[in-house]
């Protein structure tokens, strides 16, 4: 057997060698975004004189730091269960990089459909109902304890969560030389003292619509947990906003909004200044993969030609960045011009 089922059931053959007659069957790599390449499969085998039947998705990193995400991922998902979270159930982290190529996690497979194609089949009623328990299940996030997910983060709110935010991206702007982002750096620094403190939250950082899965059964469950950490709630909210609206309607950026904040019973307060970061973050991330490599932000090879595709996305993006700082960066108008 060879090729990547090969692998997979070679992999199975070493981990696990009480199970007999075992047999992986049905691989088929369904990726679709930018970090991990995902495959789902079929395995059977025999034991304790019992036949078993599992459907699995192996979810393989690759880019810099690949083993580190792999583990993170393997965690706050294990965390995130334990806590009556939905998401999907982990089994196995492996970080030998050998086996398959790059570190991966071993999760369930989820019988459903993605929350987008969904909406798109139901009644406007019934579509009201959906997205206002999107925004509760994300409400639910934003308030479970941060110390049960992240039990390394000490106590802390905003402040601290944009203390670490500038000090990881001003390492990354140096070690990269892309210092020509430093403009909206200095304008997050001049406006960071005017922002009203929350206490941290565990965040997701790509919360939308394509990573909510809506079971056969109909409940929820959130994948792709790669960028949570501890932040500030309002952060995550900015990244939704961006997404939808620069992807699908502009109309979007004041209904998810207005969701949330139906959902959460509170108004989010100082969001032009949460989009900034957005906008930072995703140009940051857009324009340092098309020039150097997709990898480069550890993420998987070749994600920087879908970036590339996208560029009606970026130019919306930037444009944003233009309308609320009045900056223009020349580097990413040359890059746009390029593709």
């Amino acid at each position: 057997m060879t090729g990547i089922q090969g692998k997979i059931s070679e992999f199975y053959y070493r981990q696990y060698p009480n199970r007999t007659n075992l047999i992986v069957t049905q691989v088929e790599d369904f990726t679709s975004g930018w970090e991990a390449q995902l495959l789902r499969y079929v395995v059977e085998y025999h034991e304790k004189k019992q036949t078993v039947r599992e459907e699995r998705v192996i979810r393989l990193y690759h880019g810099n730091q690949a083993v580190e995400k792999a583990t993170k991922e393997y965690n706050i998902l294990n965390r995130l269960q334990s806590e009556g979270f939905p998401v999907p159930k982990v089994f196995h982290v492996e970080s030998d990089i050998h086996a398959l190529g790059g570190p991966f996690i071993i999760m369930e497979l989820i019988k459903g459909r993605d929350l987008s194609e969904v909406l798109n089949e139901i009644s406007s009623d019934e579509s009201e109902k959906l997205i206002l328990r999107f925004h509760k299940t994300w409400v639910d996030l934003h308030n479970l304890e941060v110390s049960k997910i992240f039990p390394e983060t000490p106590k802390g709110d905003t402040e601290l969560y944009l203390d670490k935010l500038f000090l990881v991206v001003n390492n990354l702007l140096d070690t990269l030389n892309v210092t020509w982002f430093q403009p909206v750096i200095d304008w997050l620094e001049s406006h960071r003292n005017s922002v009203t403190p929350e206490p941290l939250s565990v965040i997701h950082m790509d919360y939308h619509t394509r990573n909510v899965m809506v079971r056969d059964d109909g409940r929820l469950v959130v994948l792709d947990w790669t960028q949570a950490e501890p932040g500030d709630y309002r952060a995550d909210l900015a990244w939704t906003v961006l997404l939808m609206s620069t992807y699908k309607s502009s109309s979007m950026r004041e209904s998810f909004t207005v969701g949330y904040e139906k959902a959460s019973g509170k108004e989010a307060l100082d969001m032009k200044y949460f989009d900034v970061i957005a906008i930072f973050r995703r140009l940051l991330s857009m324009i340092i993969s098309i020039n150097m490599g997709a990898e480069t932000l550890g993420m998987r090879s070749g994600a920087e030609n879908i970036m590339k595709a996208d560029s009606i996305h970026l130019s919306k993006v930037y444009e944003l960045l233009k309308e609320r700082t009045g900056i223009r960066l020349p580097e990413i108008e040359k890059t746009l011009e390029s593709l």
